[in-house]
């Protein structure tokens, strides 16, 4: 049985993990679609997905949600503090995004809608002044899917990920909450 739901999209529900969905968790984090995107080279056993279920999934420091079609899960999308410290979080108040779904499910805008609703959440109810992301030079769909929303690329840090034999570049991007604003 889902959770509660925590946010609303146009075609998806955003709602806390609970421990019944770790097995769907690790079934898309060992399904290659999912983990070289991710830069998670790692396959998770059980235990691994408990670990990372308790670890990252349920840390109070950042908004972890499960992204839903109905009672089905998609995916997941987050959003985290500053990589300096929970106090550069608040004095910066910006966050990182970052997302992933069932292969089965890209392609259909779900991934769209969640991340939409998750910055509009950072900006009104968080009230952040900056939302960041990065993607793999090779992630097609997620580059594409941030600047459809707005995010201006804001540098590259040159061959900074291995990806299927061969170094590749991660590609940082930004959204500000005026230019957010301006786009509503």
């Amino acid at each position: 049985m889902p959770g509660p739901i925590f946010l609303e999209g146009e075609t998806i529900t955003l709602r806390p993990a609970e421990e019944a969905d770790i097995e769907f968790i690790q079934r898309c984090m060992n399904d290659p679609r999912v983990w070289r995107a991710a830069l998670d080279i790692n396959p998770m056993n059980r235990k691994q997905g408990a670990e990372f279920f308790e670890r990252v999934i349920s840390d109070a420091d950042g908004v972890q949600c499960l992204v839903c079609d109905g009672a089905e899960p998609l995916g997941v999308i987050s959003l985290t503090g500053s990589q300096y410290g929970p106090d550069e979080t608040v004095r910066s108040r910006a966050a990182e995004l970052a997302y992933w779904l069932a292969p089965e499910h890209h392609g259909q805008g779900y991934g769209s809608d969640a991340a939409a609703r998750m910055i509009q959440y950072a900006f009104e109810d968080r009230n952040l002044r900056r939302v960041s992301a990065r993607s793999g030079s090779f992630n097609d769909a997620s580059i594409n899917l941030l600047e459809s929303l707005g995010f201006e690329h804001e540098g590259t840090l040159r061959q900074a990920a291995w990806f299927r034999g061969e170094y590749h570049d991660i590609h940082w991007y930004g959204l500000l909450r005026e230019e957010w604003q301006e786009r509503m």
